[in-house]
């Protein structure tokens, strides 16, 4: 798509609405709807898989779906071009249109990279796994990887089935989730593992519903399957709850952190069985879009925030050495990707008055653009300058476009299509091979275009609150 296409795009009316509605997040906990937005979808085996009104069964077309996509045998090769700078490990987690997302990343995709894409669980039973996406995900490539969600939140989430008969363990949930995966033909031979959504405010406290103790077995059971299966590392998510960037305490938040990363033994514990930790930062428009400011000044903010968790770690004790390792190994933030969020306009929630959900975006879309290659810019650029510790290749977004501008259809489907192709595009030419740096996720080269150029929301301002984290104390 052209920049005369995207500019055409962007040219409609951009109204600041003062509402905060809850979306389905990552982060969120509460009761969720039972209407899947795959029943809405163009693509008819959308529905088949989401058990919508009149769709056919999906045990009808699961076995000739399978077998049409599954033809790829064998581990994918582990070797990169000889001159890839960075292995990238690019991990999006999704609650609608991943397929739109998984086919603009498949084509325009870094050689050096593997890209994770979460399938969320039925609307109306988020135990139940989408029997026929993992396959039309891996049909893209060899290095796009369908990753199943393990929801815990909601009534039908993982923590109710835990609580709802006598002698269930979470080491019982993970174990039947592995099982639910391989029914589902799953290939962890290809990569393919489970997402945890999600370590929340309670692990950082220990806490219940989802204490440290709690989640450990749990990480335990997704790990070795029971001892049936195949031991498989996955991802994990630390959600985004309590720790957006207008937090009013983030000192308290601070101090929170530390208490979980001094506690060693829980990290030892789970640790070895993760393979990527995903902190959610969701970065807020109104602390980014500045008017008039440099993109040092934006990429500084940007860092700020997204690698706080990271920040914190190095400059802690010795004691925490283990934990630091782990970080290195692991860590990555995951950003917005998601268009058109209301965010704390008005406060989600009374006490304390910060955002909720992705933060805020209702921003033009041409603004859209800039800000996830700005992110995938600062992301990269921390990388380079921090070669040996995290996120190294590793980064990631949450991927939800929200129709809150209220488009046409056919001009919101050519602006999701815009965001996902200048996200792949920035991820491709920031970890491309040979002579990759963050530029790339600005200009492509010979391309004349330079998408870090910033926005400008009328009253953004940029917040020092989150520096704090660059020392222990």
């Amino acid at each position: 798509m052209n920049g005369q296409r995207i500019w055409r795009i962007s040219l409609f009316p951009v109204v600041l609405l003062a509402m905060c509605v809850f979306t389905l997040t990552a982060a969120a906990s509460g009761p969720m709807s039972n209407e899947d937005p795959a029943c809405g979808a163009a693509d008819p085996m959308l529905a088949v898989d989401a058990e919508c009104p009149g769709a056919e069964s999906p045990a009808a077309n699961a076995a000739a779906v399978h077998a049409a996509t599954t033809t790829r045998p064998g581990r994918v090769a582990d070797s990169l071009p000889p001159n890839c700078r960075l292995h990238a490990g690019a991990v999006f987690w999704t609650a609608s249109d991943w397929l739109l997302l998984g086919n603009a990343l498949a084509a325009d995709p870094s050689p050096c990279a593997d890209y994770y894409i979460s399938l969320p669980p039925l609307a109306a039973d988020k135990k139940r796994l989408r029997v026929l996406q993992d396959d039309l995900v891996r049909a893209l490539g060899p290095r796009i990887h369908p990753v199943a969600e393990v929801t815990l939140g909601g009534l039908t989430g993982w923590a109710n089935w835990v609580t709802g008969a006598p002698g269930r363990t979470w080491f019982d949930a993970g174990v039947e989730f592995r099982k639910r995966m391989a029914d589902a033909g799953y290939r962890f031979d290809l990569g393919e593992t489970w997402f945890l959504n999600e370590f929340d405010r309670t692990t950082a406290r220990d806490e219940a519903p989802y204490s440290r103790s709690a989640m450990s077995d749990l990480v335990r059971g997704l790990y070795d399957g029971g001892g049936t299966l195949p031991a498989a590392t996955g991802i994990v998510e630390i959600g985004i709850a309590y720790t957006h960037q207008n937090i009013p305490d983030v000192a308290q938040y601070k101090e929170e952190l530390k208490g979980w990363l001094e506690d060693s033994a829980f990290w030892q514990e789970v640790g070895p069985k993760i393979r990527l930790l995903a902190k959610e930062t969701y970065p807020d428009a109104h602390y980014w879009a500045v008017a008039g400011s440099s993109r040092h000044d934006r990429t500084d903010h940007l860092t700020q925030y997204m690698e706080h968790l990271i920040n914190l770690a190095e400059a802690g004790p010795p004691e925490i050495q283990d934990v630091r390792e782990f970080l290195r190994r692991a860590y990555m933030s995951l950003g917005s990707a998601t268009w058109a969020a209301r965010g704390p306009i008005d406060p989600c929630v009374p006490n304390p008055p910060f955002s909720c959900g992705h933060g805020w975006t209702m921003i033009p879309l041409n603004e859209m653009l800039r800000f996830v290659s700005e992110q995938v810019y600062a992301v990269r650029q921390f990388a380079g300058i921090h070669p040996q510790g995290a996120p190294a290749g590793r980064l990631g977004f949450s991927w939800q476009p929200t129709n809150n501008f209220n488009l046409p259809a056919a001009d919101w489907e050519a602006a999701k299509q815009a965001i996902a192709a200048r996200l792949a595009s920035a991820i491709h030419y920031a970890y491309r091979e040979g002579g990759a740096s963050p530029e790339g996720a600005c200009s492509p080269p010979g391309s004349g275009d330079d998408w870090c150029t910033g926005g400008d929301v009328t009253g953004a301002t940029f917040t020092d609150a989150w520096q704090i984290f660059d020392s222990w104390d």
